[in-house]
């Protein structure tokens, strides 16, 4: 063992990294360039530029599934007009606040009070009427007359947890003299503009940007774009496209590529190894897997848990969605839940598919017709783990 820890200790406090910029690697990390984004990020400038006219610009929604660039792209060409603006001494102001970070501003108080610190007036997180709130970020905008560009992201979770904040935003300038503000909404959701009542969307007038899922070899190209984060000679090429053929799979995520080749660097880092292999790779897939499965576990409402329990209770290799909702209504009964409708268990079973608990077939039964058939996916202890969490029910 002592042998073991020598070998371990040696090697980090020798100086030795697979890394050189790690942060390179990171989500929040703007590159300088955008592969395959061009078109996107000159309609988006286009959208915005305006605004060096001291023009209010549309209001635009930015849709796409995670890891396809949308929060890149909206950086980096807020950043640019940014620039564009204070070399130019043009009063526009760029915004970006994530929504879906929690206690931070998802609800309309904590949106308002995080936009009021950062136009540097300190806001408590409680406290002061909602209303009291608004009239300080009201006047903190007037006090500084600008073209205040707001880039409001995982924008579902504010509308979801408070709808009225969406309204009230989209008809702030009707409160402003001096000051005008446009809205960039981010989105996985593709469909939270219908959710939205009548007179806010009405206000908001948006234009949209949709973004595609990248393919394989996009995601090679934007992996070999990022290795100057590694030591030369750290990475083989095999590798890079085992990351990016495993990110395809997952609707074409960068961001899961990226942090695929992040984790797999890690691994060989613990091992000593100044070479990042697949087995790193596969290592670092699993790890991701869990990880992902864990989380969205622990999150799911009672409802949700009791049919996952319920497939877990049949310990089937594969089960049919009746015998699930037939033990579902079982566990409902026990815990005192009113049961939800088959239907709506068909729905959160396609949940469960999309976030990779489960996987589902039809299959042909003869004369009894076609059925669904449901096969719970488990990779390494993972079963295990999601088990523990389901006794907490």
């Amino acid at each position: 063992m002592n042998g073991e820890l020598e070998k371990i200790f040696g090697f980090y406090a020798s100086g030795s990294s697979i890394f050189v910029r790690k942060d390179f690697l990171q989500s929040s990390y703007v590159p300088k360039e955008l592969p395959y984004r061009d078109d996107l990020v000159k309609q988006l400038a286009q959208i915005l530029a305006p605004s060096l006219r001291l023009e209010k610009p549309s209001n635009v929604f930015v849709y796409g599934k995670p890891g396809t660039g949308k929060t890149a792209v909206t950086l980096f060409v807020g950043s640019q007009l940014q620039k564009m603006a204070k070399d130019k001494n043009i009063p526009v102001r760029f915004i970006y606040v994530n929504a879906g970070l929690k206690k931070v501003a998802d609800t309309e108080y904590r949106l308002y009070a995080h936009l009021c610190r950062m136009l540097g007036e300190f806001i408590p997180d409680t406290g002061i009427p909602t209303h009291t709130v608004f009239e300080k970020l009201i006047h903190l905008l007037e006090s500084n007359p600008s073209i205040y560009l707001m880039a409001l992201d995982e924008i579902d979770v504010l509308v979801n947890k408070s709808p009225e904040a969406l309204y009230t935003l989209s008809r702030i300038n009707s409160e402003l003299k001096n000051s005008k503000v446009s809205i960039i909404g981010i989105t996985n959701d593709f469909n939270i503009i219908n959710t939205l009542d009548a007179r806010t969307k009405s206000s908001l007038s948006e234009e949209e940007l949709i973004f595609s899922p990248y393919d394989a070899d996009q995601i090679y190209e934007i992996l070999k774009e990022r290795d100057s984060a590694f030591t030369p000679g750290v990475l083989g090429d095999s590798v890079i496209m085992l990351c990016a053929a495993s990110a395809a799979k997952e609707h074409g995520d960068a961001r899961r590529a990226l942090e695929l080749l992040r984790i797999s660097a890690e691994l060989a880092e613990r091992e000593t190894s100044m070479k990042v292999l697949k087995k790193h790779v596969q290592k670092a897939i699993g790890k991701l897997y869990s990880d992902k499965i864990i989380s969205f576990v622990t999150t799911l409402p009672d409802h949700q848990k009791l049919v996952l329990q319920a497939i877990f209770d049949l310990d089937k290799p594969l089960s049919y969605t009746r015998d699930i909702y037939e033990k579902y209504v079982e566990l409902s009964v026990k815990s005192g839940l009113k049961e939800l409708t088959m239907r709506r268990v068909l729905d959160i079973l396609g949940e469960f598919e999309s976030s990779g608990v489960v996987r589902t077939s039809v299959i042909s039964r003869g004369r009894y017709g076609r059925t669904k058939i449901v096969e719970l996916i488990t990779v390494d202890n993972i079963k295990e783990q999601i088990e523990k969490l389901l006794v907490t029910i």
